[in-house]
């Protein structure tokens, strides 16, 4: 196969024509259309590379622009920024500082708290006491009441009982 393609076919080989006129020619059309493409569209292709050139070059130097731009912007932005580590510091303080302040009210709410406490319940000891002393009175007198009526009871004859009665009725109507 391969001796095939180098196999002369004719004067000149497979590959070129038969007649060397032909090629001569051929290869002077080639050049003269090549040349006319150089000479008319060659200005155009020219312009056109050089427009793409100018335009990758100013859309390279707005790039470049704006590459500052965002620089200047970052280096301000970065200088209104304050140090994290003193933020840091400066709010763990802060922090620290109002832990301190809540610790301290919350202690002297407690203390405050306790103390009403300690006054309500002296308050309320003192009342049940009074009342307890109050019903103890109440149920002595009751009991020695009961009892001397019933000694009364004994000792007293039907007459002296109506009179104690009747003036017990009269000193009621009086009151």
């Amino acid at each position: 196969m391969l001796l095939s393609i180098f196999a002369a076919e004719g004067p000149n080989g497979p590959q070129l024509a038969s007649d060397i006129n032909e090629v001569i020619w051929g290869s002077i059309a080639f050049f003269v259309v090549v040349g006319l493409l150089i000479w008319k569209a060659g200005p155009a292709i020219v312009k056109a590379l050089n427009g793409r050139t100018e335009r990758i070059q100013r859309e390279f130097d707005e790039a470049q622009a704006a590459r500052l731009a965002a620089e200047q912007s970052l280096s301000a932005t970065s200088s209104d920024v304050p140090d994290i580590g003193e933020e840091s510091a400066r709010i763990k303080a802060e922090a620290e500082q109002t832990a301190t302040r809540l610790r301290v009210d919350t202690a002297a709410r407690a203390k405050a708290e306790a103390e009403a406490m300690r006054e309500r319940a002296a308050n309320d000891i003192q009342n049940q006491t009074a009342k307890a002393l109050s019903d103890l009175r109440e149920e002595i007198s009751s009991l020695t009441r009961s009892s001397t009526e019933a000694l009364v009871n004994d000792k007293l004859d039907a007459g002296s009982q109506a009179g104690l009665i009747d003036s017990y009725i009269s000193s009621l109507e009086g009151a």
